[in-house]
């Protein structure tokens, strides 16, 4: 093993991931359906039953829902279920009310997503010991003051940390010490490591590889000669339970975007004008209303033949003006109709290239 793949100094880092968050806050709210099954849905409008899974109650996941499955098979699966549309406003609510109390037992917070966040609590615990004790504490108020439900790993690294939280998924809390790492690794199958998706699985496969524990003796050679140098040689490190990565309290927002599909296929400019103009200002209220402006704005499109058009511009200084934001994307999105025979089933609207906007000057500047 190189020198590289040696950890550096002991972590304690954890891992908090909400218990199927966007369904168990739909069940705080909807207490009369308490014992009952809930699939939160992203609709699509064109039909009652068009769209896609968002996420499941655990009792509508026995039945086999998933996320991204089609809500007319969820609905076959489980007919029993409350079929809801999703309120991102409100499950972003919650998880900030949430995750700001980390900050009492963590000097760093890594949020992953809207529902799962990692934890640096090596310097405000006084031991191991310690840690786990107000991590438990902190999944018993979460349970008490908001009625949901979160699992937890701790171990000296994200990797590690982020594989416990799944280990006794609903309500887990796992801990897994330097010393039992690789006794805790090994019988899992490749799958649980970060990074290693179908494809990648694909290919352990072929090798005869399916657990961690046959990953750990390939040889660092022969995985970089098959995965190449970088991914080789952190299959090799992962397999070991090792992960120097650093926790990233702040993550540089690149892009912001909303796309959506349309109730029915457009073929003129008059027939979503008023939905892109209501999509428009949503979106300017969730990046420039908060302070958040850009320079590069873009609007994209896909046709009833699966065809998928794009258009952008770019500005020389961010765009601070409302009207200016709506009106150049309503240009932009009129381009597409100057083709009549195609039919737009969805479009959407992007915005990156984020800046502070040009200072004010002052008469003294003059």
């Amino acid at each position: 093993m190189t020198g590289s793949l040696v950890p550096a100094r002991s972590r304690l880092i954890a891992h908090i991931d909400m218990n199927a968050f966007f369904a168990s806050v739909e069940q705080t709210l909807h207490p009369e359906w308490k014992n009952e099954p809930i699939v939160v849905c992203v609709f699509s409008g064109r039909s009652p039953s068009a769209g896609v899974v968002s996420s499941a109650t655990y009792d509508a996941r026995l039945l086999g829902v998933r996320a991204g499955m089609p809500i007319v098979q969820a609905q076959s699966l489980c007919p029993q279920a409350h079929f809801l549309p999703v309120q991102h406003e409100k499950y972003a609510e919650i998880s900030e009310q949430i995750f700001t109390r980390l900050y009492a037992l963590a000097n760093v917070v890594e949020m992953a997503s809207i529902d799962e966040a990692y934890a640096d609590v090596s310097t405000k615990s006084r031991s191991l010991d310690d840690a786990a004790q107000k991590l438990r504490l902190f999944q018993l108020e979460i349970k008490k003051d908001f009625g949901l439900g979160c699992s937890i790993g701790l171990s000296c690294n994200k990797l590690v940390a982020k594989i416990a939280s799944d280990f006794q998924k609903p309500n887990g809390f796992t801990l897994v010490v330097r010393e039992n790492i690789q006794s805790f690794l090994d019988p899992l199958p490749v799958s649980k490591l970060m990074g290693v998706g179908p494809q990648t699985e694909s290919v352990l496969r072929e090798m005869n590889i399916h657990s961690i524990a046959d990953l750990r003796v390939q040889s660092l050679s022969d995985l970089i000669k098959r995965f190449g140098q970088a991914r080789g040689q952190w299959l090799f490190a992962s397999s070991r339970g090792i992960d120097e990565s650093p926790l990233q309290p702040e993550r540089e927002q690149k892009q912001h975007s909303r796309m959506w599909t349309l109730v029915h296929d457009a073929s003129s400019w008059e027939e979503i004008v008023h939905v892109v103009r209501t999509h428009a200002d949503d979106l300017w209220n969730e990046t420039a209303g908060k302070g958040n402006f850009f320079t590069q704005i873009g609007v994209s499109g896909i046709t009833s033949q699966q065809g998928t058009f794009s258009k952008s511009k770019s500005f020389t200084v961010p765009l601070v003006v409302s009207e200016q934001f709506v009106g150049e994307i309503e240009s932009l999105f009129q381009l597409f109709f100057e083709n009549p025979l195609l039919r737009w089933r969805r479009i959407g609207i992007r915005v990156s290239g984020f800046a502070s906007p040009p200072k004010q000057k002052r008469l003294g500047d003059f």
